[in-house]
């Protein structure tokens, strides 16, 4: 009996340490930031959103980046015609995301670098990926410069790429809910996967969070 006893005890010894943390504090690392950024005064670094874009949706449409603010946002660059990487990053967005729940708390941009894409040609690309994800739109940018801009700052500046000329690239870009760039995936790596997954929900996470200082 007394061994059963104890036999029982040694098997629920992890959940009972699990139950017993969970129900504290939690207190977890912070994602990084990328861009320009100001120190304050009292040493707290804030970074600067990225540039404002007018976008047109595979409906027609208009989204800006000002009015989606409140919302974590996954952008996806694509070329038009959709080639054999822009699939793939295409079927690589359905694996990795339809499963996250709360998805109208987060939204996925596909835009395509060129803005002179017609409207049906974008609305087609949606219908051949995931129509029923109401989260992800396909769209284009309503100006040639404003979009060179936003990716200059959101690729160049930060030294994710070194010219426009390699865009779009093999990254998947995610801005929190106030329009910082909070991190880059790589399409290509299928370990991206959960890494993306979770950084989405740790930014839906953030504003109720205790953050923890990192050790240097």
């Amino acid at each position: 009996m007394r061994k059963g006893f104890y036999l029982i005890l040694i098997l629920l010894f992890p959940s009972i340490i699990f139950l017993i943390f969970s129900l504290g504090e939690h207190h977890v690392t912070k994602m990084g930031s990328y861009g320009s950024y100001q120190v304050q005064e009292n040493g707290d670094t804030i970074y600067k959103p990225v540039p404002d874009l007018v976008l047109v949706d595979h409906d027609g449409n208009e989204l800006s980046m000002e009015g989606l603010r409140g919302k974590p946002v996954l952008f996806d660059f694509y070329t038009f015609p959709c080639d054999e990487a822009c699939r793939k990053k295409g079927v690589t967005l359905v694996n990795y995301l339809n499963d996250v729940a709360e998805k109208e708390k987060w939204m996925v941009l596909s835009v395509c670098v060129d803005s002179a894409v017609s409207q049906s040609d974008v609305k087609q690309l949606k219908n051949d990926h995931l129509p029923e994800m109401q989260s992800w739109k396909f769209v284009s940018a309503k100006n040639q410069k404003e979009l060179e801009a936003f990716l200059q700052y959101a690729f160049v500046n930060t030294q994710r790429l070194e010219s426009l000329s390699q865009i779009p690239s093999k990254d998947f870009m995610l801005i929190d809910q106030q329009g910082v760039i909070r991190e880059y995936f790589d399409s290509r790596i299928h370990k991206e996967n959960k890494k993306l997954q979770d950084a989405i929900k740790l930014l839906l996470k953030e504003p109720f969070m205790t953050w923890k200082e990192v050790k240097k």
